[in-house]
């Protein structure tokens, strides 16, 4: 690894639910350690919990996890906001946090002043702001606006000020957080691109974001957290996978004995032939299919498929028997379903993962559930790009004197295209 820039070792910190104080007795009690001890601990709960990493020189690490994960509280012990209740952080060169939407703003004060303000807590002098002042205003796009107070300025104009400043405080280390999820698709992609020069120039960016696809492509390493412990570190990749299975291990309902209510058997991916599969062409029939055995009663058994690119994790298809229109018989405990999805692989090349869900039409949480059912890698046929494969055609055609005479006509075959197709089957 490069030079550490930031190193964190077991780092923990708690809270109390309850920290306000109806009596000047009460805080006193409170701050001499002198309340009830078992109070004291009931109320107590661990927002991060033995939490260690390292991020090196021009490396960025992404933190995702599912809300109250414990992500912000994390940024803000590295930014030196709080301190930890247990552990040690050394975080070495000048911070750049960005944080909370207006954190190091004066609302009263107008764009201007804030300026200079929130560059003199970020460590620069006022030479320095004035130095780089135009810049700052400049991709801030608040010229406009300079003179208003930020009271008055959107979450969004809140935000490219904020970055703004951080961006040209030229850190060693870069802390951001959902922030930027406020800001229009021209500005996040010039942060993106800011942070990458950051990268470049030997800074360390630790990114936190719900925005997974930014996380993957950013993000060589990702740290997972769940209720404040550290569930996953490693390859961003391997990383999102956990955090899809966090949520939705939050999303299934399970028994009083915690065993699920349905279980899946006989999950096959297979092409247009029935044979079993793991690979496809851009446009090729695919289905996905499997028996549902249920151990308690479902009214109305609801199927979903998804479809996952997994180079960024973006949802590239979901569906489900419901949108479809397919009404599944009531299932009662013992009984079985054989379900099978047909659909065309319009994507294009590239490893994807094959998902589904089972849920009661009615409810919100699943009664199975998984998004890594299979994988299957979609060879190369063309050298288009995007996201879908449309099976494309183009025509040429030279015209003479405004008339048309034959030209070249390249197509690209890709079969039939009619509608994805779903069955379910019930039997004994």
């Amino acid at each position: 690894m490069t030079e550490p820039l930031v190193q964190v070792r077991g780092v923990s910190k708690q809270f109390r639910r309850r920290a306000n104080h109806d009596s000047l007795r009460d805080l006193a009690a409170s701050m001499l350690g002198m309340g009830c001890g078992d109070q004291r601990h009931a109320d107590s709960f661990w927002a991060v919990h033995d939490v260690g990493f390292v991020v090196g020189r021009g490396e960025a690490l992404g933190i995702i996890g599912p809300n109250g994960a414990g992500k912000s509280t994390l940024l803000k012990l590295l930014a030196g906001i709080m301190r930890p209740t247990r552990g040690e952080i050394a975080v070495c060169g000048r911070v750049s946090a960005l944080i909370e939407l207006g954190a190091g703003f004066h609302g009263d004060l107008t764009g201007r002043e804030n300026i200079f303000l929130n560059a003199s807590i970020l460590g620069m002098s006022r030479r320095e702001a004035r130095k780089c002042f135009d810049e700052i205003v400049e991709f801030a796009g608040v010229g406009e606006f300079l003179d208003t107070p930020v009271k008055r300025y959107s979450s969004g104009m809140h935000a490219r000020l904020g970055f703004a400043i951080a961006a040209h405080v030229a850190p060693q280390v870069l802390l951001v957080d959902e922030v930027l999820s406020v800001g229009d698709r021209v500005f996040r992609a010039k942060c993106m691109d800011r942070m990458n020069r950051f990268l470049k120039d030997g800074a360390a960016v630790v990114f936190v974001s719900h925005d997974l696809g930014s996380v993957a492509r950013f993000c060589g390493r990702t740290l997972v957290l769940d209720r404040g412990r550290e569930v996953f570190k490693g390859p961003s990749s391997e990383a999102i996978a956990k955090y899809y299975d966090a949520c939705s291990e939050a999303l299934i309902r399970r028994r009083p004995d915690g065993s699920v209510p349905v279980k899946v058997a006989n999950l096959r991916l297979v092409d247009a032939e029935g044979v079993d599969t793991a690979h496809a062409l851009p446009g090729e029939r695919l289905a996905l299919m499997f028996d549902a055995e249920f151990e308690a009663e479902v009214p109305e058994p609801s199927y979903g498929l998804s479809i996952v690119r997994v180079e960024d994790h973006l949802t590239v298809f979901e569906t489900s028997s419901t949108r479809l229109g397919h009404c599944a018989e009531a299932a009662r405990p013992g009984s079985r379903q054989r379900v099978r999805y047909s659909f065309l692989m319009n994507v294009q090349p590239g490893e994807y993962v094959i998902g589904y869900h089972v849920r009661d039409r009615n409810s919100l949480n699943y009664v199975a559930h998984e998004p890594y059912a299979a994988r299957v890698m979609v060879g190369r046929q063309d050298q288009s790009g995007g996201v879908a494969y449309v099976a494309p055609a183009v025509k040429v055609e030279a015209l003479v004197h405004g008339l048309e005479r034959p030209g070249a006509l390249v197509a690209a075959e890709a079969g039939r295209h009619d509608e994805a197709s779903f069955s379910v089957h019930s039997f004994e």
